[in-house]
């Protein structure tokens, strides 16, 4: 008992501490003249140095992140460069290095990042935040798919053989003289594997997507709600439909899905696929680890042919906990909140508001 409540804290507390704040390193090297005293680093120097690494460990905290976050980056750098400590928690030097021979100071640092700070100077850089400051936020609705491999057929390759006979020679009254020669080829054929999905109901994946894109500043609409004013063209039965059979929908459902929202007058619509893996045992914890590949697409269906904005995946994610279905929760929640990110990172880079 007291086992199972210590693991559900550590998985709690433990992974909105993971979500807050990040660690990266970093190291920088800076070049100092001689002074009355010789060439000595000073304090200064030092201060500079430490804060250029600082600046290398976010940006590599980004770079690993994609490249729609690193552009994220490049909206807020200027802030980060002005006020470090608002964003940098903690700084341990791990190794300095002085070169009074070559006047340079290098530094190797790991900075602790608070990334919700971060995350906030990006949304508060972003077209719709500041849309939003003047009260015209845009409208966006989300339909996400969690699906598991329901059955899966794989086809024999299909062989073709081909032999042709060739003679060659001359015929007379008193017989022929004729060669054979034998020339064999042939093709393979080989046939995708068919997969259909079951769709399971994953309700609670709402509030993840809607405090991504509510907190970035659009005005979410419920896709359920939506229906009725798209005039029967916007229906979340027919993506599922699509999506227990492929990746992608079906031309006449994303025609319709486009001509719903214009009918409604929502101008955006972000949707995608969440498939679920077999759980297995972590080796690390013993706990069930599940992951998760996600995948996601923004249409803009403000103007009279719709657009794709941005599309991200698969990403993936794995959650663990004490029981499979707890692992899956956790991974589908952590799948859920990559993809809309990186989907909001890119409609951020794209100036949508």
């Amino acid at each position: 008992m007291i086992r199972s409540f210590l693991i559900a804290f550590m998985m709690l507390f433990g992974a909105q501490a993971l979500a807050a704040t990040a660690t990266a390193k970093g190291q920088a090297t800076v070049k100092y003249e001689s002074s009355l005293f010789g060439k000595k680093v000073t304090p200064e120097v030092r201060a500079q140095a430490v804060l250029q690494a600082q600046l290398k460990a976010i940006d590599k905290y980004y770079a690993e992140a994609g490249d729609a976050q690193s552009q994220n980056l490049d909206a807020i750098r200027e802030k980060v460069k002005a006020d470090p400590d608002r964003y940098i928690l903690e700084t341990a030097i791990l190794n300095e290095e002085d070169r009074p021979d070559m006047g340079q100071y290098t530094v190797t640092l790991r900075a602790t990042l608070n990334v919700s700070q971060l995350n906030n100077a990006v949304k508060a850089s972003s077209a719709v935040a500041q849309a939003a400051n003047g009260g015209q936020k845009s409208k966006l609705t989300f339909i996400f798919v969690s699906r598991q491999t329901d059955s899966s057929q794989r086809f024999d390759d299909r062989e073709y053989q081909a032999v042709e006979v060739k003679a060659q020679g001359k015929a007379s009254r008193s017989g022929g003289q004729y060669r054979e020669s034998v020339e064999t080829g042939g093709s393979t054929t080989r046939k995708a594997t068919k997969k259909t999905y079951a769709i399971f109901p994953s309700n609670y994946l709402k509030s993840v997507f809607n405090g991504v894109f509510a907190g970035a500043g659009f005005k979410v609409v419920d896709a359920a709600y939506l229906e009725p004013y798209s005039k029967g063209l916007l229906k979340i039965k027919s993506v599922e439909t699509d999506f227990k059979s492929g990746n992608d929908l079906q031309p006449q459902t994303e025609r319709n899905v486009a001509a719903g929202l214009q009918n409604a007058k929502v101008p955006y619509i972000a949707y995608g696929t969440l498939d679920v893996r077999l759980a297995d045992t972590d080796p690390a914890t013993g706990l069930f680890r599940v992951s998760v590949a996600a995948t996601g697409k923004l249409l803009d269906a403000s103007d009279a042919i719709p657009e794709t904005k941005a599309e991200v995946g698969p990403i993936q994610a794995a959650g663990l906990g004490p029981t499979e279905e707890e692992a899956q929760v956790n991974a589908l929640k952590k799948a859920a909140e990559d993809v809309a990110r990186e989907l909001l990172s890119q409609m951020t880079n794209a100036g949508i508001k």
